[in-house]
């Protein structure tokens, strides 16, 4: 019944990227149709949840003006809107008028669709859908602090979604409204890692969750289907290794390599940003042209020609100097480089994890996920001689699972919301 649906749309709101999922759960059906076991499992409630979309939005918020992200922000409500009620029109033909609670408007059928009138009545069918919110565009120095970033996110959030409708999600896992994100803005900065962690480690006893994505690699432990950092700051997870700060795509190439190797020698680089390890692993066929999801160090193009322009400048020459083969070398040192560095990260966290627990390396299990699983963190952990029943790659289709954060947020609000409706139930 559509009055026992659920609509989420969910936000991972980056510095430099903001992910959108929007997913539907018919709450009564889905209690009546679930074994009672799994009933509270995050694999459950994703196995029953219809996705409508999922996008991602390049906005880099230090090239960019805050009116600008109000105007994604209402772009995304009107497509969420449009959604649901395309959704509403070809699963429930028999809904002719609606009520969106959160923005107040009223819509009835016309002919193929609904269309919105100035008013309506008590026959109208009231639907609303929860916004959730994941941020790390805190640190951008578009803000001059975390506070004051969560603070201008907030007030924008407010502006374009009725805050009665709209939660953060804090690094307890738990949901807060925007009042309290205010007045507790710490607790919500940085917490893209808490959500990811819940589903996919829900089912491990003992695991290390490997997200890696354009920027930076998370780094959880996971104990009894719970994450269990150290850290619950960006400052204090750096320090004990559960976030290093290198991705598949961002990282300017002189904070990998500081010679490479180039006619029989090792040439010094230049320090400027001319190119990203987004070019090399796009020259190194690992990632497709759609996948580059970043501004070009030049402003220029995301073609392979552009690409190779952009390596042979870190040695100050161009593709009138440097030849093909000699930047495929190039990169191809970048990438052994690049997987040192993680192959380095991961060993620390491993050697941590073995401290606190008590346990032998056989036994624990490494989930990866994010646009660096296949390229980077599977080859590492091979490298590495973990065991291949040791890894568990959890991805989505192939444009999912670049915004996979986006979609477990709104994967763990459902679970909270069906939480909820068996309390009710047995009161």
């Amino acid at each position: 019944m559509l009055d026992t649906c659920k609509f989420v749309l969910s936000l991972d709101i980056g510095g430099v990227n903001t992910k959108s999922s929007l997913v539907c759960l018919d709450l009564a059906s889905y209690v009546e149709k679930s074994v009672p076991k799994y009933i509270e499992r995050y694999e459950n409630v994703l196995m029953y949840s219809h996705s409508l979309f999922c996008s991602t939005q390049y906005f880099p918020f230090w090239q960019k003006t805050l009116t600008q992200f109000t105007t994604i922000l209402r772009k995304l409500r009107i497509k969420t809107e449009n959604y649901l009620l395309e959704y509403i029109k070809i699963n429930y033909p028999e809904i002719q008028k609606i009520q969106l609670m959160n923005s107040r408007k009223f819509f009835r059928i016309k002919q193929q669709g609904f269309e919105q009138i100035s008013k309506g009545s008590d026959e109208f069918l009231p639907i609303e859908y929860n916004v959730v919110i994941t941020i790390t565009a805190e640190l951008s120095d578009a803000f001059s602090t975390k506070k004051e970033g969560i603070t201008i996110i907030c007030q924008h959030l407010q502006q374009v979604f009725n805050s009665d409708y709209v939660f953060l999600i804090d690094v307890n896992g738990d949901f807060i409204s925007v009042q309290q994100a205010l007045s507790d803005y710490l607790s919500v900065s940085a917490s893209n890692w808490v959500a990811t962690s819940l589903v996919f480690g829900e089912n491990e006893e003992l695991a290390i969750l490997l997200d890696m994505g354009t920027t930076t690699l998370d780094l959880i432990p996971i104990r009894n289907g719970r994450p269990v950092p150290i850290g619950k700051n960006d400052v204090d997870r750096l320090i004990n290794w559960e976030l290093y700060y290198t991705g598949v795509l961002r990282p300017p190439i002189p904070t990998i390599v500081t010679n490479i190797p180039f006619r029989d020698t090792l040439c010094p680089i230049s320090f400027e940003r001319f190119a990203l390890m987004a070019d090399v692993y796009m020259i190194l066929g690992q990632i497709t042209e759609s996948e580059y999801l970043c501004d070009t160090a030049d402003g220029r193009g995301k073609s392979l020609e552009e690409c190779y322009a952009r390596l042979a400048r870190i040695i100050c020459g161009d593709s009138n100097i440097v030849t093909k083969g000699e930047m495929d070398t190039i990169a191809e040192y970048a990438f052994k480089v690049h997987k040192e560095m993680v192959q380095d990260a991961i060993q620390r966290l491993i050697n941590q994890f073995i401290r606190r627990f008590l346990i032998p390396p056989s036994k624990i299990h490494f989930i990866v996920t994010g646009l660096g699983a296949k390229i980077l963190l599977i080859p590492v952990l091979k490298e590495m001689s973990i065991q291949e029943d040791q890894i568990f790659c959890k991805s989505f289709s192939e444009k999912e699972h670049v915004i996979s954060t986006a979609i477990c947020l709104g994967i763990v609000f459902l679970k909270h919301e069906i939480q909820r409706t068996l309390v009710s139930n047995r009161v």
